[in-house]
């Protein structure tokens, strides 16, 4: 009898566990991403050529492409969500988006509230000013008559903080606006990644330029919620398997005209 009774406790148990929320095994990101057939990816498209829109109105770059390719290859529907430096963590911690691709460095910072594939570009930050500017380096926008624009949450900001904690920030949520603010002469420099700037520069017919000075080398990785090893070892694979394959230095080439430099892949 107290077998039983103990047999029918361990029952009872079980099925109160499966029936509370949380404590049942939950569906994994790519198991439930193939059961409905669409993936949410948001992406950063305020600046070409990282992303932006077509002359139809339709998101269109570098990570646009991955974001499309990752659809592919999983064989489900893409929406793509536009998101910055801003909002693309909070966009992805509240579901809202599955992954983002958003020019995003991966760092042990952010690592504490999501998790990170391996890189599928590397770059740098870099400084943009007008042509013939006082400014050539952060160190000389060290005081408050500098006035430097950049996204809230990015590298960009904290370098700026660190190195010219004494400039006045002029906070934006677009490299667009930064490029704007900077060709009306509203601000003296603006930083970001040199995939951005390079091309900003190289487009402007010699109004912008950017002083060579790399400040970081950072890589630039798929974000994912924390706590799904399986999904994000997927996106490692994926990841791996682009670079391997010649894909991500022919969609680089696409865009910049250029091969990007040597990335690492696992398999």
């Amino acid at each position: 009898m107290k077998k039983l009774a103990l047999v029918l406790s361990m029952v009872m148990l079980l099925t109160c566990a499966l029936a509370i929320p949380g404590m049942a095994e939950e569906q994994s990101t790519l198991d439930r991403i193939l059961a409905e057939g669409k993936i949410t990816i948001g992406c950063s498209l305020s600046g070409m050529p990282i992303g932006g829109y077509d002359e139809d109105g339709n998101p269109c770059g570098y990570d646009v492409d991955w974001a499309y390719k990752l659809g592919e290859v999983l064989g489900v529907e893409v929406e793509i969500v536009d998101v910055n430096g801003d909002t693309r963590i909070p966009a992805l911690t509240s579901g809202q988006i599955d992954v983002f691709f958003a020019n995003c460095t991966g760092n042990l910072s952010r690592a504490q509230t999501i998790d990170f594939s391996i890189p599928y570009l590397r770059c740098g930050i870099k400084m943009m000013t007008q042509a013939g500017s006082e400014y050539t380096d952060i160190e000389d926008l060290n005081t408050p008559d500098a006035n430097v624009a950049v996204g809230r949450g990015t590298t960009g900001e904290d370098l700026v903080l660190q190195y010219a904690p004494n400039a006045t920030i002029t906070y934006v949520d677009t490299f667009t606006e930064q490029q704007l603010l900077l060709q009306q002469g509203r601000v003296d420099a603006v930083f970001e990644d040199s995939t951005l700037i390079d091309y900003a520069a190289g487009n402007s017919d010699g109004a912008l330029v950017a002083p060579d000075r790399l400040y970081t080398s950072d890589p630039i990785c798929i974000g994912a919620r924390k706590g799904d090893l399986e999904w994000v070892r997927y996106l490692d694979m994926f990841v791996s398997w682009q670079i391997s394959s010649g894909w991500q230095s022919e969609t680089y080439y696409k865009w910049w005209g250029t091969t990007p430099s040597g990335m690492q892949y696992l398999w």
